[in-house]
């Protein structure tokens, strides 16, 4: 057996293990038994009391558990699980348990980037229509795309005029306590002056770097000294999903 039908079976099992908070552990051996069941049907009885009882008993010692499997004849585990292609196959019981687990959990806005796709963005900034008349306000003082400053907005907090970061950024455009001094923020909190504020420093960093949106973020997430010193966009992993992610926002 190969080391991807045993990764198959064993996520089967992880699978049905992570919805025990709402099933009792009968419910979930139960479960377990007939996907295994289904999975199995088509192999002789022989190898399926045999690899029933190595599934049963297999992940405490995965070890044992991939030798005892390695013994069995291997083709029609295999057959099973691939269906003749290179695609593994999945019983009906486990697609329903995936579809149950994906339905109760959501995406939020930050996701990582390999299962965030242009289509998570379509929408994304539905979120800045509360604050469409200060943002259009801020577009017009400083030039620059009132999409621009919503995709900001969208990555700072989410539209969130409360949050506060563990570095001690604040509002909606994530204002630092010294930033928003120099910029006249009295209440980083109120939408109005936070939105400005922020726009008022991008326009600076668009300023400084020639009107590039993606040094000016850089700048905006990292400071200008940083962009200045590397010559572009830090080699920082945070900087550069940062400006990706509004940049994402913002041509969608």
């Amino acid at each position: 057996m190969d080391i991807q039908s045993f990764k198959s079976l064993l996520e089967i099992r992880a699978l049905q293990t992570l919805g025990s908070s709402e099933s009792s552990p009968t419910d979930n051996e139960s479960i377990f038994s007939d996907m295994i069941n289904e999975l199995l049907g088509e192999t002789s009885t022989a190898s399926n009391a045999k690899i029933s009882s190595l599934l049963a008993t297999g992940t405490a010692n995965n070890s044992n558990f991939v030798k005892e499997l390695a013994t069995l004849e291997k083709s029609p585990l295999e057959s099973l699980l691939y269906k003749g292609s290179n695609a593994v196959f999945i019983p009906e019981s486990v697609k329903q348990a995936l579809a149950n687990t994906y339905a109760n959990n959501k995406l939020d806005s930050y996701v990582s980037d390999d299962v965030i796709g242009s289509t998570a963005y379509a929408n994304s900034l539905a979120g800045s229509n509360e604050y469409t008349a200060i943002i259009e306000k801020a577009a017009a003082t400083y030039q620059i795309p009132a999409k621009l400053i919503a995709a900001v907005i969208k990555q700072e907090s989410n539209f969130n005029p409360t949050v506060v970061s563990h570095a001690g950024a604040q509002g909606l455009m994530q204002l630092m306590p010294k930033t928003a001094q120099y910029l006249g923020v009295t209440n980083a909190f109120d939408p109005e002056q936070n939105i400005m504020a922020g726009a008022k420093y991008l326009r600076q960093m668009l300023d400084k770097f020639n009107n590039d949106p993606s040094l000016a973020l850089a700048a905006y997430n990292a400071g200008a000294s940083r962009v200045t010193k590397y010559g572009g966009i830090p080699p920082f992993k945070e900087t550069q999903n940062y400006v990706k992610k509004v940049m994402n926002y913002f041509t969608v």
